[in-house]
């Protein structure tokens, strides 16, 4: 269980400004839950707390009631990981970014290369395998970086609007993935999402980060 109590969080650390205030939520394995709210309400923001990418004001996140201390950073990031909304890809092909987080030691060093094909056919990628990922569209490079994150099996999955650059039939695809990994694979997933309809349809539960909208200031030292 992937869990978030009393996290109070800011955009910007130098002037201690809260963002979100007293949030705690849940993701169990097999369960999306989404964040909504309009932009600018916090969503990339808590994805990136979470992740341990900045430090939060106050609070604590914990999986299966241990802290990210008690864990260690790499087996943390490993079990949970962020895919942010814009797209990260390096120099060189598609299978070679798909293999890259295996090279290091916190992910096994194998990559299940018919695995990586199913999936890369079932969001309609199959034939850019061997393609320049800097060159794809970002819709493309959205997909190549969820798959990449899927292929090295995480507990828990972060998602930043990951339709967003995506046409219709695109995005029922990455449904179809995600739904089958929750389901094949326990996958816990917190998807910030604008997209109504998709968060309705998709997930388990909804959270409007509006409600959680800070409206006092926290003075240094005080």
């Amino acid at each position: 269980m992937l869990s978030v109590e009393q996290l109070t969080i800011t955009a910007d650390p130098r002037s201690h400004q809260p963002l979100l205030d007293l949030l705690s939520l849940t993701v169990n394995p097999g369960q999306a839950v989404g964040l909504i709210g309009p932009s600018g309400c916090g969503k990339t923001t808590l994805l990136r707390s979470i992740a341990a990418l900045i430090d939060p004001l106050a609070g604590t996140v914990t999986l299966d009631n241990k802290t990210l201390a008690e864990i260690g950073w790499p087996t943390f990031r490993t079990r949970v990981t962020l895919v942010p909304q814009r797209p990260v890809v390096w120099d060189g092909t598609v299978w070679g970014n798909l293999q890259r987080p295996h090279a290091f030691q916190s992910v096994s060093n194998t990559i299940d290369s018919d695995h990586a094909n199913h999936t890369l056919e079932r969001v309609g990628l199959i034939d850019k395998l061997n393609s320049q990922a800097t060159e794809l569209s970002e819709g493309e490079r959205q997909r190549i970086c969820l798959i990449r994150a899927l292929l090295t099996k995480p507990d828990f999955i972060l998602l930043d609007e990951p339709t967003s650059a995506l046409d219709s039939e695109s995005a029922q695809q990455v449904q179809s993935l995600l739904t089958q990994q929750m389901a094949d694979n326990a996958l816990g997933i917190l998807i910030a999402t604008h997209a109504d309809q998709f968060a309705d349809r998709f997930c388990t539960r909804t959270i409007d980060l509006s409600a959680y909208k800070s409206a006092r200031q926290v003075v240094p030292n005080a």
